[in-house]
């Protein structure tokens, strides 16, 4: 019945480790496998969470701000179709002009955002569902051969839905775990995520103007440091091979590299490269950049804090980055370039740079610009964008297919700073 659900889900918590409890000394005593019975208690939890979600929300009318919010949020749905029908770049462009939210809307809108987010946490564990069933819809979608039958394969679209949840999980759940556990006292937990929403706040709980100018601060933090990236490039390259000017000799080393390039045009992000062949070449074997785990510790950290790595506020976390070992910041980074190898590859199995990338919804371009440190600044219009992560797949096209992994990591994790390094000047 409801109300006993809706009692129930006031001390979920202490239900659940009552559950847990039981469940497991059950087990042991009967010697019955616990695992079958963690899977009920999961749904009974899942049940009572959403009772305390859906009495938190009610029935609420959307302030003003949020009256567009329902047509963002199709925008990265893992159940978005293809084409023009769902990607209308005038009205987002629209909505960007709108004004913040005020600090009352951002307040009643947090329970709405909370059950767009247990919605979003509940598509995440379908997927995975989906993924692990011997049959499903996705058999015979392209790209579904490039990886061994013996892992759970997901289409395009959903990877990128499941990346983008777990960056935003990291950033929005202590305000909302707080929220829906205490259920008095939990409101203090809105008023902190309000004050710092570039901080505390996922895209569910932020209108399409604060989305895009959370983005666009992001690009402007990570492009501080190309300068700083192209010298460590130099630098490694004139410490392994003597030749260059190293470090401080990178603007003459950029003009040499442009005159041995081919320049179609010029995009936000910089130069297009028809053959990337002698960019390629520079992260060969004895070159100092074919693997990020041997680089040198300054070009470590530098690469790191112009990739997607950081969280905000960025100037804490970058400092931070100081006192991790090398270790650990190498293979994060090479983490984040193994989800772009693998996005790039399924793009350009679906023709995306072939057509403009425009059956991409906007939010998904803006995610995608963001994973590859591609231009997301305010200035730019979707279809700017949408033009600069198409040029990014024609050119990674060219890389060979048997090329080393890990030298397509680093190249792929240094090509945007190169690229703004050879805009001619």
């Amino acid at each position: 019945a409801p109300a006993p659900a809706l009692r129930c889900c006031r001390c979920l918590p202490n239900t659940y480790r009552y559950l847990v409890g039981v469940e497991v000394l059950r087990s042991y005593v009967v010697r019955v496998p616990v695992v079958p019975r963690m899977n009920t208690i999961r749904r009974s939890s899942s049940l009572l969470l959403k009772c305390r979600v859906s009495q938190l929300t009610g029935t609420r009318r959307l302030p003003p701000a949020f009256q567009q919010q329902q047509y963002r949020h199709r925008f990265f749905s893992s159940n978005a179709t293809n084409g023009k029908d769902n990607n209308d770049d005038g009205e987002e462009d629209r909505l960007l002009r709108q004004p913040f939210p005020s600090f009352v809307e951002q307040f009643k809108m947090f329970p709405v955002g909370v059950k767009r987010l247990w919605s979003d946490i509940q598509t995440y564990i379908h997927i995975q569902d989906a993924a692990s069933t011997a049959t499903n819809c996705w058999a015979n979608i392209p790209g579904n051969n490039y990886y061994d039958k013996r892992h759970h394969w997901v289409p395009r679209r959903q990877q990128a839905f499941q990346r983008k949840l777990i960056k935003e999980l990291q950033s929005v759940a202590v305000p909302v775990v707080g929220y829906v556990a205490i259920p008095v006292a939990g409101n203090a937990f809105i008023l902190l995520a309000i004050a710092f929403p570039k901080v505390f706040l996922s895209w569910h709980f932020l209108t399409s103007s604060q989305v895009r100018s959370f983005a666009s601060d992001e690009h402007w933090f990570r492009i501080r440091f190309h300068h700083e990236l192209v010298d460590c490039i130099w630098g490694t390259i004139a410490a392994c091979t003597g030749q260059g000017h190293g470090v401080g000799g990178s603007i003459v080393d950029a003009k040499s590299m442009r005159k041995q390039l081919e320049i179609v045009e010029e995009d936000a992000a910089g130069p297009v490269i028809k053959d990337i062949t002698p960019l390629w070449n520079m992260f060969g074997p004895g070159s100092g950049l074919d693997n990020v785990q041997a680089l040198p510790q300054q070009h470590v950290l530098t690469l790191a804090r112009s990739s997607d790595l950081l969280r905000p506020p960025f100037d804490v976390s970058s400092f931070l980055l100081n006192f991790i070992p090398k270790s650990w910041t190498a293979r994060q980074v090479e983490r984040i370039a193994n989800a772009i190898v693998k996005d790039d590859r399924l793009l350009l199995l679906e023709g995306h740079h072939a057509n403009g990338c425009e059956s991409l919804t906007a939010e998904e371009v803006i995610d995608a610009c963001l994973l590859r440190g591609l231009p997301s600044k305010m200035a730019l219009n979707t279809q700017d964008m949408r033009r600069c992560l198409s040029n990014h797949l024609s050119m990674t096209s060219q890389i060979p297919p048997t090329a080393d992994p890990a030298q397509q990591r680093s190249f792929l994790m240094h090509l945007p700073a190169l690229r703004e390094s050879l805009v001619a000047s």
